[in-house]
């Protein structure tokens, strides 16, 4: 028994050396603290069970974060998709928006550029405006960003058009031998534009202003204008006269596209002649019926000296009409003013003599058996242009008549070869070169028959 826990005891004293002899070793030796290792172990778990527990707090808030900015995102990336989508859309409407407009046209100004007829008008007629408005639509007018007009157009019609709902639309129709047809329309806030034809709003809008015209033209002496037998226009400055009878139509017609503005009849006072052909006279065989005087700013006009009005006029419209005249005189020969003014119905007689054929006398004729001689006088054709001032009469003319009228004047006719003299009440005397034709044939036969003996 004893033998045993003397045992015992020598192998617990013996481990407990042994311990010793380890743990001195390893501390000293091998340079290993125990104690130290044992609290950093604990100070890392420690320290890793508080990152874990941070990490653990920071998780729900980052998350949440994650959460928002994720939704923002989204609502950014919604809304920009939402204006790229909206803007694509305006563009496709713009694109393919044709002009529309619920209201209708209270007024339309409208101004005609053409080579043949120009000229503005106001339409306020609701039937009018509808058929435009409708003429209008016709033409497929379809938005776009910009437009432009057309640069060789020979018709051009621009509209202001005042609508009923207080808005304005400025539309522009264009119309070329070259380039076909154009319209611009613009509301304000949008610009259409259309390559139709426009050819039928063209039409309705040139109908108007024939109706226009005829409204507001100078349409005066239709009666007298149709009784004449010689329509005798008359250019104060080179003393000549054409009768353009045959181009009496034409002249009416030009004169109904007068645009007159004012009327006068008391204390006219029509101002400048104008420079050129100014002086228009209708007449029948014996007398004067119907005078027209021109002058810059319009047209004097009477029956008899006693009873004149006077007719201002568009500028514009009065400068197409002389230019109209010009025109029409250039296709006639010319006849010396006196001469073709000359009024029958105050003829009192006449005396002629002659230097050549068969006769040599001085003859007296009454008014009854001068009618012929005096036509002829009217109708004998000189050069235009000729005229000159002369101081006396030929010496000896071949022919030679005395023209009196029931006032007292005389008029002194020339002929000699192929000059004319004039010699009018006043004393003087112009000179004209005759045109060898047959109304000259037929003035020398005529003198020659009333020279003539019996």
């Amino acid at each position: 028994m004893n033998s045993k826990k003397i045992l015992l005891l020598t192998t617990l004293i013996a481990s407990l050396v042994l311990i010793a002899f380890v743990a001195f070793f390893s501390r000293f030796i091998l340079n290993i603290d125990f104690g130290s290792a044992v609290g950093q172990t604990n100070a890392s778990v420690t320290e890793e069970e508080e990152k874990q527990e941070e990490a653990n707090e920071q998780q729900p808030e980052e998350e949440t974060s994650g959460e928002q900015t994720s939704k923002e995102e989204s609502d950014n990336k919604e809304e920009k998709e939402d204006e790229d989508k909206k803007e694509e859309d305006k563009d496709e409407k713009d694109k393919e928006e044709a002009f529309e407009t619920s209201s209708t046209i209270k007024t339309a100004s409208i101004t005609v550029e053409a080579k043949e007829n120009s000229g503005k008008l106001t339409v306020d007629d609701a039937e009018k405006l509808t058929e435009l408005l409708k003429e209008i639509d016709a033409l497929k007018l379809m938005s776009v960003a910009q437009s432009v007009g057309m640069q060789d157009a020979s018709w051009n019609a621009s509209l202001n058009l005042s609508m009923a709902d207080g808005t304005a639309i400025s539309c522009n129709l264009y119309e070329s031998t070259l380039s076909g047809s154009k319209t611009t329309l613009s509301t304000g806030s949008k610009t259409y534009e259309s390559t139709e034809s426009v050819s039928n709003i063209k039409k309705l809008l040139e109908s108007w202003m024939e109706e226009e015209q005829k409204a507001n033209g100078l349409n005066l002496a239709a009666d007298q204008f149709e009784q004449a037998t010689r329509v005798l226009t008359a250019n104060p400055f080179t003393l000549e006269v054409q009768d353009i009878a045959s181009s009496k139509s034409a002249l009416q017609q030009a004169m109904s596209k007068l645009k007159v503005t004012e009327t006068y009849t008391d204390n006219v006072h029509p101002g400048v002649e104008y420079s050129g052909t100014n002086l228009l006279n209708l007449a029948d065989d014996t007398n004067t019926l119907f005078t027209f005087e021109f002058y810059e700013t319009g047209i004097l006009a009477y029956r008899s000296e006693n009873s004149k009005e006077f007719y201002t006029c568009e500028e514009q419209s009065l400068k197409t009409f002389y230019q109209t005249v010009e025109q029409i005189c250039s296709q006639y020969a010319a006849t010396p003013a006196h001469l073709a003014m000359m009024d029958y119905g105050a003829l009192s007689g006449m005396q002629a003599s002659s230097t050549t054929g068969t006769s040599r006398k001085e003859v007296g004729l009454i008014r009854e058996h001068a009618q012929n001689l005096f036509y002829f006088l009217q109708q004998v054709h000189v050069s235009k242009g000729s005229m000159k001032e002369e101081s006396a009469m030929f010496s000896r003319p071949e022919y030679h008549v005395d023209i009196e009228f029931d006032n007292g004047t005389v008029y002194g006719v020339d002929i000699n070869k192929g000059s004319l003299l004039v010699q009018v009440g006043d004393g003087s005397i112009y000179h004209y070169t005759l045109v060898g034709d047959n109304n000259l044939e037929l003035l020398r036969a005529e003198l020659e028959r009333v020279t003539t003996d019996d």
